[in-house]
């Protein structure tokens, strides 16, 4: 738990303040108090999706990954990551005439995942949107090495 001068420090909440929210937001302090519990504990959950992660064994290729980190897809919620397969093939419906085979095959990876692995996939699909300006095969590669076909 964090005393007042450590949030102070944390946060850039003058101390006058705190103690001031201790009594007119009690809710507030208590979560600031914590927040280094509430850090601690997400990153052991980071962990153990980490530790997951080695378990996968997808047969995703490159040109497909390649493909979904230059879509428009775009999930915010875990009931839309879940809904993965269905949010990608209605955003690709018009490109099905084209590309049918080949957004049939992610539609069809994307359908035979579990949401713990949509989640691992999806976060990884932002880091590497967020990070690189450029997605080269290797970039590719070490983002999803758990993904990719061997």
């Amino acid at each position: 738990m964090l005393n007042n001068r450590e949030i102070s420090d944390r946060f850039e909440v003058q101390i006058n303040t705190l103690y001031n929210w201790q009594k007119s937001k009690p809710k507030l302090y208590a979560y600031l108090q914590h927040a280094d519990y509430n850090k601690e504990r997400n990153k052991e959950i980071n962990i153990l999706l980490e530790y997951y992660a080695k378990s996968i064994n997808k047969n995703f290729n490159v040109e497909e990954i390649h493909y979904i980190i230059n879509s428009d897809i775009n999930p915010h919620t875990i009931e839309e990551i879940d809904d993965l397969h269905k949010i990608f093939i209605t955003l690709e419906a018009k490109n099905l005439s084209i590309k049918s085979d080949f957004l049939l095959k992610i539609y069809d990876k994307f359908h035979t995942m579990n949401i713990i692995e949509k989640y691992i996939f999806y976060k990884r699909v932002y880091k590497i949107r967020d990070k690189e300006n450029s997605y080269s095969k290797d970039k590719i590669e070490l983002y999803f090495k758990e993904y990719i076909l061997n």
